[in-house]
């Protein structure tokens, strides 16, 4: 009896050390976040909704190209189409071996101007998602921690705190909240870097459909807590893995 009280002990601790094993660890998840497949490449048609404090909205049309051949070398190009004051404004970022080169053409202004690390915590066209905010996810710039599994609006999820390693950054960390079956960031929560304890930001994924067998969010907004603003972008339309040329992803393509 005792030898197989013994032995059943041993098959437990077994059974625990190979559940163990097999747990993601908080930086395994990021890095699962980072390698979702979204498609070699995409364009949409995006509306960006500006919201003040008084709850009074500006609307903005958009088109987003993106391309990745994979998570060091990508490209994302975007055009604004209307309004007229901010009509023919494009941005452009190019990733080669993880090296990002960043410009902007302000039509109003008849300039290019290259956004370096200083620019990072300013706002994206005067919208509450600044340079930083508008940045993919590379899991190796940054430390994840504290996980948790959690229900998010009746899905599970994890819950990680990531730290940026280098000090590019508006935020002392971001608590997100990552879809189990989905790999998928619903929600985002930024904390003050020069007062860690305090939100400033939450970005919130909804309206998640499977296009093309990816899942896409189709409406993302980002509110500041402090300034009580809010922007949304809300994709109309979406299109993956088309051809789309090489010059689109180049900067003589962003003077209109």
């Amino acid at each position: 009896m005792k030898i197989r009280y013994s032995l059943l002990l041993v098959f437990l601790a077994f059974c625990l050390c190979a559940g163990q094993a097999m747990a993601l660890t908080a930086q395994e998840v990021l890095q699962q976040v980072e390698d979702r497949y979204v498609g070699k490449t995409s364009k949409a048609n995006v509306l960006m909704k500006l919201i003040d404090k008084n709850g009074e909205t500006r609307e903005r049309k958009m088109t987003i190209s993106r391309r990745k051949s994979d998570n060091l070398n990508k490209d994302n190009f975007i055009i604004f189409m209307a309004p007229p004051d901010i009509q023919n404004t494009t941005y452009l970022v190019n990733e080669k071996n993880k090296n990002k080169e960043k410009w902007i053409y302000l039509s109003a202004f008849k300039k290019i101007r290259k956004i370096v690390a200083e620019d990072y915590g300013m706002a994206f066209v005067s919208s509450d998602f600044t340079y930083e905010d508008m940045e993919d996810i590379h899991a190796d710039d940054y430390v994840a921690s504290d996980l948790k599994e959690e229900k998010l609006d009746g899905e599970d999820v994890y819950s990680i705190s990531v730290t940026k390693k280098d000090s590019n950054t508006s935020y002392a960390k971001v608590v997100m909240k990552v879809a189990k079956d989905k790999m998928l960031v619903l929600k985002s929560e930024m904390y003050d870097k020069n007062a860690p304890e305090k939100m400033i930001k939450v970005l919130t994924s909804a309206n998640i459909e499977q296009i093309e067998n990816i899942w896409t969010p189709k409406n993302v907004s980002i509110k500041d807590l402090v300034k009580g603003t809010s922007t949304t972008l809300e994709t109309v339309k979406i299109k993956y893995d088309l051809e789309l040329k090489d010059e689109e992803f180049q900067k003589q393509n962003m003077e209109r």
